[in-house]
This record gives C-alpha cells, sequence and structure tokens, in this order.
C-alpha cells in the first residue's frame, strides 16, 4: 500500500487552512512573459523609499526656483542691452545669448533625462542635443542649481558633481535633478 500524500494528510488533518499559499495581488511581482518589470519593482522597500524622497525633493527645489541666478540675470542684461530693444513679435520662448544651446526634441520637451546605474544604487540626470560651449554650460548648470563643484565619496575620493561626457556630448549630473534642469532651462529660454 503506498504511503499517503503531505498535502492529503494536511488537508485531512488542517481543514481549515487551504492546500497552496494564496496571495494578495500587492505581494507578488508579476512574472508573466510580456509583464513590464519597472527599476521600482527591482528595489528594496527602503531603496524604493529613498528614491521617491529623492525625487520629490528635486521637484520642491524646482519650484522654487523663480528666476535665473543673478550671474545670469546680468550676462542677459548686458547682452539685451548691447543689441537693442526688443522687436514686438509672437515669441514664446526668450532668445538666449549663451555661448552653448540645448535643442528640443521632436516632441518639444527639454532633453533632460534622469536614470538609475548600479542597481538603482547611483543617480544621474543627463542634459542631451548641446551645441556650442559645452564646458560653460556645465559650470553654467553648476552654478544654477547650487551645487558643490565636488563631494567626497565614503573612501576620501573625490569626485565631481558636473561631468562631461566628451564621447557624447552630454553633461552628467549628480542624483536626481531632472525638475530643476527642467526649470533652469525654461527660465534661460532654451
Amino acid at each position: 500500500m503506498k504511503a499517503p500524500s503531505t498535502l492529503l494528510l494536511r488537508a485531512m488533518l488542517r481543514p481549515q487552512q487551504p492546500l497552496c499559499q494564496i496571495r494578495s495581488k500587492s505581494d507578488w511581482m508579476p512574472r508573466e512573459k510580456y509583464a513590464k518589470i519597472t527599476l521600482l519593482d527591482k528595489l528594496h522597500r527602503r531603496q524604493k523609499d529613498a528614491i521617491r524622497k529623492e525625487r520629490q525633493d528635486s521637484e520642491l527645489r524646482a519650484q522654487k526656483i523663480t528666476s535665473l541666478p543673478p550671474t545670469q540675470m546680468a550676462q542677459q542684461e548686458q547682452a539685451s542691452a548691447a543689441t537693442g530693444p526688443a522687436a514686438s513679435s509672437n515669441v514664446t520662448r526668450p532668445t538666449t545669448t549663451f555661448p552653448f544651446l540645448i535643442s528640443r526634441t521632436a516632441s518639444n520637451n527639454i532633453p533632460v533625462y534622469e536614470t538609475a546605474k548600479n542597481g538603482g544604487n547611483r543617480h544621474i540626470t543627463s542634459i542631451r542635443k548641446i551645441s556650442g560651449d559645452i564646458e560653460k554650460l556645465a559650470t553654467t548648470v553648476r552654478d544654477a542649481l547650487e551645487l558643490p563643484e565636488h563631494i567626497v565619496d565614503v573612501k576620501g575620493r573625490k569626485k565631481d558633481t558636473v561631468v562631461i561626457n566628451w564621447t557624447t556630448n552630454q553633461i552628467v549630473i549628480r542624483g536626481w535633478r531632472g525638475a530643476e534642469v527642467k526649470k533652469w532651462a525654461e527660465l534661460s529660454g532654451f
């Protein structure tokens, strides 16, 4: 005679408990063949909270930006005085006199992107579609966002907060700074 299975014995001894574990939808991650698993699905709960908090902080800092920094205001006033009074035309964005240009995307958005690397531990904001003096743009963005020039990591190494990627002509900023950079770019007239 064959011995009964453990599932059958458990069902006979404890009929109030289900045979299989029942999970609600919020407890499990989708495993279907075509399920889209986002970055937040792969992270621990504390990491998710930290990412949400960092993005909310960036949005709050962006809301506080109401005008350009004083150095940029002076540059624009000097340039507008040199060109004369502005013509009365239907221009939605002010003309910029910077030695660099940030072109908009095909959908008329500012090309600022936020990505996470190293398993979600390293947060990066990148500015693309740049032409002109990239070094000047990097220093202007650093001054506008009031970022320090360097940060010191745990091992005591100095790391730049704003870095230029010369291969792709992009500017890489440490942290989630997308909302702030977009606000600055709109105020600057890009």
